[in-house]
């Protein structure tokens, strides 16, 4: 599938990365901590029955783009603004991790916008007696190490290059990431999202790894309890990278749910 992008102009002034591709129903993808991968097989498999809206997470490519969204309610304005500029009145939204968690935002926020809500691997609450991983405190070569069951799965691994070096590159990309994602949910990721979630009238699904080290997978019943048409599924080994890990898994559970 060959995908397009186009930088578009909201209202405001800002602007926005958005990649497109496929063909019918609107879908608005949200990519996780490693930014838009075309190659990631839950949305290679989405592009072949939607036609699909992909933004780049305001921060990840440039911190400045952060200068004028302070919070939850900047960034889902912002989405609501992007959503207005490519006249969509209402879209599917699929979402995996601190996206998930912008996809939750945006459908609290505006809940006409979105027809269905898929969550995978969200961020956004906090259960006491089940921390969230504190992934700022990890160093940036091992992040990726604690995302997936397998750290085999991870290509953002700290690899050997042939001259011994690290792969500097894909470090530098993860941690402008997490940089990004740390000004919304550091010190910790509930910034107020269960108190918004009784918005939400999407029909939605909640889906973790099971070794999810990052959320555990009890996070799903907490979702689907506070969303008021939401339910929980877990995917048998896949860490908070379930896309990467176990895409045929996810894109069955999406498959089923986005047509029922």
């Amino acid at each position: 599938m060959t995908w397009t992008h186009e930088t578009l102009t909201l209202a405001g002034g800002r602007t926005q990365v958005v990649h497109r591709a496929g063909d019918g129903p609107p879908l608005l993808w949200l990519h996780s901590l490693y930014g838009f991968d075309p190659d990631d097989g839950v949305l290679a498999d989405l592009v072949t029955r939607y036609s699909v809206l992909a933004p780049v997470t305001p921060g990840m490519t440039d911190l400045g783009e952060l200068d004028d969204i302070d919070d939850f309610h900047d960034l889902a304005l912002h989405y609501d603004d992007v959503l207005e500029a490519c006249r969509l009145d209402s879209v599917t939204v699929v979402g995996h991790s601190f996206g998930a968690l912008i996809g939750a935002e945006l459908a609290a926020h505006f809940p006409h916008r979105v027809t269905r809500l898929a969550l995978l691997s969200p961020l956004g609450l906090w259960v006491d007696d089940e921390p969230v991983l504190d992934v700022f405190a990890v160093p940036y070569a091992d992040v990726a190490e604690v995302l997936y069951a397998d750290p085999d799965n991870a290509n953002l691994r700290s690899e050997q290059t042939e001259t011994g070096e690290r792969d500097i590159e894909a470090v530098v990309a993860l941690a402008q990431a997490m940089t990004t994602v740390a000004k919304f949910l550091w010190p910790v990721p509930d910034k107020g999202l269960r108190k918004r979630l009784y918005r939400v009238s999407a029909p939605a699904l909640v889906v973790y790894g099971e070794k999810d080290a990052v959320v555990a997978p009890s996070y799903g019943d907490r979702f689907a309890e506070l969303l008021p048409d939401g339910r929980a599924d877990i995917v048998p080994d896949a860490g908070h990278m379930t896309t990467r890990e176990q895409p045929e898994a996810v894109s069955g559970l999406l498959r089923a749910f986005l047509v029922s």
